[in-house]
């Protein structure tokens, strides 16, 4: 049933039954059970069978806020929404000193906490431009050192919000999957290049790929040879740099057999456009554009949250192997709790 709930929105009774294949009476039962622990709520009323009004049935609204937060120098971007993912808000804060930053940060997430908009806030994700190890941790290279999150994850943890860390990149891909241009692919690249480095966002399997040691796609520890050295991709001319990145990214996708390779805004300079060089290269490749805009790492983020606390209701709950198995590959939900947890933990 929440199963349905999250992936159609407001059902009947009726409507379950349908989509379940359950009778009425066992519809019925769950349902009760469901509002009795205040997870679903009736929302209306409809013409049901013989013109008796039926109940329109839907999540309780305040189920949980779900939180994305994107640290890059200079700026945070935060963005909060249901469980759903929708409702969303975005929040910008700046400055110049990294102190100031994180005083605005804590100050604006202890108001989350305290007055979440869509009850209590259950997951937060904190998309870094760093890599990130199994155990959570950023490693290096590190385009914010000065960034220090414990005050953050000590606030979350003392108000039951599970938080997490997540390289820049590897959001951004996964913002892609859900609500870019790689809908309907499970193998697919996303070359993002920011303010704080340049990185590979790697989707392969239908799941973010981060490497052994959380180090996928960290394109500033390749080097090119520049006047007879190698040297850093990021510290190369620009136009030498665009050149390489054409030829690299080329290479990898060409060894991955990908058909897709998303490219973001920045990714281009005054000189030469990175999406004709790659074009040109790999004939075969289909080269987008990034249409998320600058939103790319804090949309992954806050749908990270989102996977997350889907995975938690649906495996606290108990929810059924067999029914959730029949759902579309291509839907949000389609893979099994545990995956869920998986594939995101």
């Amino acid at each position: 049933m929440l199963w349905q709930f999250l992936e159609h929105g407001a059902l009947s009774r009726g409507g379950l039954a349908g989509r379940t294949g359950l009778s009425a009476v066992t519809v019925n039962l769950i349902t009760r059970a469901l509002e009795d622990q205040g997870l679903i709520i009736e929302i209306g009323k409809t013409e049901g069978a013989a013109g008796r009004p039926a109940s329109i049935l839907d999540l309780h609204p305040q189920l949980g806020t779900l939180v994305g937060i994107d640290c890059q120098p200079g700026e945070i971007h935060l963005l909060t929404g249901d469980i759903r993912g929708h409702q969303r808000q975005r929040t910008l804060l700046q400055a110049f000193r990294s102190e100031e930053l994180h005083a605005q940060l804590m100050a604006e997430v202890a108001e989350l906490l305290r007055s979440a908009p869509h009850g209590p806030v259950r997951h937060i994700t904190v998309s870094v431009p760093a890599p990130v190890s199994g155990a959570g941790q950023m490693g290096e290279p590190n385009s914010l050192p000065q960034l220090d999150l414990a005050p953050l994850q000590e606030v979350a943890a003392r108000s039951g919000a599970d938080i997490v860390l997540e390289n820049d990149a590897n959001l951004w891909a996964l913002a892609e999957k859900y609500d870019g241009a790689a809908s309907d692919e499970d193998d697919f690249m996303v070359l993002v290049q920011r303010r704080s480095g340049i990185g590979l966002g790697l989707y392969l399997g239908g799941t973010v790929y981060r490497g052994t040691n959380g180090m996928a796609g960290e394109l500033a520890l390749a080097r090119w040879p520049h006047q007879a050295w190698p040297t850093p991709i990021e510290q190369l001319p620009e136009a030498l740099k665009q050149a390489a990145l054409a030829y690299l990214v080329g290479a990898v996708a060409a060894s991955l057999d990908l058909r897709l390779v998303i490219v973001t805004d920045d990714a281009q300079s005054s000189g030469q456009d990175i999406i004709q060089s790659l074009q040109h290269l790999a004939p075969q490749l289909c080269v987008v554009r990034s249409h998320l805009g600058p939103s790319g790492s804090v949309l992954g983020a806050l749908t990270a949250s989102r996977l997350r606390y889907a995975a938690s209701l649906l495996s606290s709950s108990a929810a059924p192997a067999l029914s959730l198995n029949s759902a579309p590959e291509s839907s949000l939900l389609a893979l099994s709790p545990t995956h869920l947890y998986r594939r995101l933990s």
